[in-house]
């Protein structure tokens, strides 16, 4: 075999290499991005006080996906988490005036923080008690 034959399959196995390594991470960044990397429920602290609670359906570096979704209401209309946690009742989105569909798309800027809820948690057990109506 010559020389300039085996430089020219080396050279073609390198680029092979390099285009199938290139592949594989895309398709691994691909797949971070598209399926949920979290289960079960989820509570979203948003800036003002506002927290969401559902599932995480999607999340990348810029937005994340909330879907399933509720929020507390207390006595007067308020919906902040940091008042007094009396006459405290969660509703279920999608039945406001507005009528918005049952997900949320929250830009990464807008999040303080992300808990995940236990199961046997009482915003967990309400939200399944929802669920069984």
């Amino acid at each position: 075999m010559s020389t300039d034959l085996k430089r020219g399959l080396l050279f073609s196995a390198m680029i092979f290499v390099v285009l199938l390594t290139a592949s594989l991470a895309s398709l691994a960044i691909w797949a971070r991005v598209q399926t949920p990397s979290r289960s079960g429920i989820y509570a979203v602290f948003l800036n003002g006080g506002q927290v969401y609670f559902g599932t995480i359906a999607k999340e990348d570096d810029q937005r994340l996906l909330l879907q399933g979704i509720y929020y507390i209401q207390l006595k007067g209309g308020q919906t902040s988490v940091l008042a007094d946690q009396s006459d405290v009742s969660l509703l279920k989105l999608g039945n406001e005036l507005h009528g918005p569909e049952d997900w949320m798309e929250i830009n990464r800027d807008a999040i303080i923080f992300i808990e995940r809820l236990k199961s046997d948690g009482k915003v967990a057990k309400a939200i399944e008690a929802y669920k069984q109506k």
